[in-house]
């Protein structure tokens, strides 16, 4: 009589088996949620350096100096990032207005004026500051504008030491 091997797999073995596949999808999914936030962050961090960007040109382009501010009406700058961004001529012209902030996480703006001003050469010498992106009352990415009109992302250890600021 031909000895026959049963082909297969037992119910221990299957059971075995989904209970690592489980334990592993479980590991996996709080990683999965993490790395969706960073890239929700990293998407909302180039918005705002785009439309950072594009201010800084225009007022080039147009050899004047334009105003950025946020503002519900399109119309009058107020102070909440989080609104509408309104670009403006000198002679209170609005030339652009914005979307609102589209990240999840909030924004605060830290300069020496609650507005920024792009002077005709590109230059921004009293509107030097900084944005935050804060999440959980700490910093996810933060920009920061020098005197010159450049726009550079802040390092990590300057996130640290700026924490406060999403208090």
């Amino acid at each position: 009589m031909p000895n026959h091997r049963p082909r297969g797999f037992t119910l221990v073995e299957l059971l075995t088996t989904l209970l690592l596949l489980s334990i592993l999808a479980h590991l996996a999914v709080p990683a999965l949620a993490q790395l969706r936030q960073n890239a929700r962050d990293e998407a909302a961090t180039e918005e705002l350096l785009t439309l950072l960007n594009h201010a800084r040109s225009q007022a080039v382009q147009q050899r004047r100096s334009l105003l950025l501010c946020p503002s519900s009406d399109g119309k009058n700058c107020q102070s909440d990032w989080n609104l509408p961004w309104l670009l403006q001529s000198l002679e209170q012209q609005p030339l652009s207005w914005s979307a609102p902030y589209a990240g999840q996480n909030r924004l605060r703006w830290a300069g020496f004026t609650g507005h920024i001003r792009f002077h005709s050469n590109g230059t921004s010498p009293l509107s030097n500051g900084r944005f935050f992106i804060c999440a959980d009352r700490q910093i996810t990415q933060q920009l920061v504008i020098n005197r010159q009109g450049r726009i550079r992302r802040a390092s990590t250890e300057e996130n640290r030491q700026e924490s406060s600021r999403c208090l």
